[in-house]
């Protein structure tokens, strides 16, 4: 069904602070990957430098024979009265329209990942995942597993992470989500707490898969800071510890700033400090 020549389309997004962040993220991703595999980078651009551009491209280009990678433009006048915060910026909410955007590229499914990830395993292995029928598939948020009521929901589901999402194109688009999620961000504002994550729970309960919480195990998963909804979720939280796919530095604190006692946080270090971005800097 799959095939070497299929081409994974990959959507992340980055203003121009985040850029050497988004660097690590995709040199963690394909240096887990087949230099062969056809791996397109969308890049939500969110006023990115032309030369932080092209040291993304020189970043690509090093680590694959295959992949490529384009920058996006997204109609920020629809987002600019949207919530904000000291570590979420307008850009997040741009991953929105990104369905839309791509609707005429002939892709059943797309991946989003945050830019503040390290991939520890082949992206294909989860990109091959099949959605059940579901619109996206995701992983649980293990903070806010019950938050479906704060945000005027009455469903028993759980409440996931908008970090690490599989769309199917055609039935976000057929069900107008973009549209959908900007109605609620315009009419529920005084709900949001965490951004177009709560616009999305919202909107697309009940129609997500449950990806493996090893594929998004975000700090507060890491760190066990909250208790497994049920049984089955607490041996996947514990498996995902041993084997995590992704890691998704979640929150305020990140390897580059105030973040302590993260298993992760040397490895990624090292690869930042590796990457062009860095490099170039030492050498000034």
């Amino acid at each position: 069904m799959y095939s070497m020549n299929e081409e994974v389309p990959v959507v992340t997004a980055a203003n121009e602070n985040y850029a050497p962040y988004l660097s690590v993220m995709i040199t963690s991703l394909l240096g887990n990957t087949s230099k062969d595999r056809s791996i397109r980078f969308y890049v939500i651009d969110d006023d990115l430098s032309i030369p932080s551009k092209e040291k993304l491209i020189q970043t690509v280009h090093h680590y694959s024979y295959a992949a490529t990678i384009q920058f996006v433009q997204v109609d920020k006048e629809l987002y600019k009265d949207f919530l904000v915060s000291d570590h979420i910026t307008t850009t997040a909410y741009f991953r929105i329209s990104m369905p839309e955007i791509l609707a005429g590229k002939n892709y059943q499914k797309i991946l989003y990942i945050d830019a503040d990830t390290l991939i520890l395993d082949d992206i294909y292995n989860l990109y091959r995942q099949g959605l059940d029928g579901k619109t996206i598939g995701a992983v649980i948020d293990p903070g806010q597993t019950k938050a479906l009521e704060r945000l005027g929901i009455d469903s028993y589901d759980y409440y996931f992470n908008s970090g690490v999402m599989m769309i199917d194109v055609k039935q976000w688009n057929k069900k107008k989500i973009t549209q959908k999620t900007i109605d609620y961000l315009t009419k529920h504002g005084d709900k949001i707490i965490y951004h177009d994550q709560d616009a999305l729970n919202a909107v697309l309960y009940e129609d997500w898969r449950p990806f493996h919480p090893r594929w998004n195990m975000q700090t507060s998963l890491l760190f066990g800071k909250h208790p497994a909804p049920n049984e089955n979720y607490e041996n996947l939280y514990e498996i995902g510890r041993k084997t995590p796919s992704i890691i998704h530095f979640t929150g305020h604190d990140k390897p580059w700033n105030t973040l302590k006692g993260h298993p992760y946080s040397d490895l990624y270090m090292d690869l930042l400090n590796e990457s062009i971005f860095m490099k170039e800097v030492n050498v000034k």
